[in-house]
């Protein structure tokens, strides 16, 4: 995969070279666990995740609440056949 340095992340979120660079690395990663705790859908959101934005503590920890609230339509549409 090429690299994507100064490409918008709004660009980023339809880029097929790095949906196809994502999904090589997801199925490597789930050749090393059960299939229940496999990944099976991914979305790249289109924007970044910042303390400023509410979406990391201080520490650079995920608050989940924040990410949950926030991306609830992008959560929703990974669980739609």
């Amino acid at each position: 995969m090429r690299k994507k340095q100064g490409v918008p992340i709004s660009e980023l979120v339809a880029d097929e070279e790095l949906h196809a660079g994502l999904q090589r690395a997801v199925d490597e990663a789930n050749r090393l666990v059960s299939r229940a705790e496999s990944i099976r859908k991914f979305a790249v959101l289109p924007v970044d995740f910042t303390e400023e934005r509410g979406h990391l503590t201080p520490s650079l920890k995920l608050k989940r609440d924040a990410i949950a609230r926030d991306f609830a339509a992008e959560i929703e549409a990974l669980y739609r056949k």
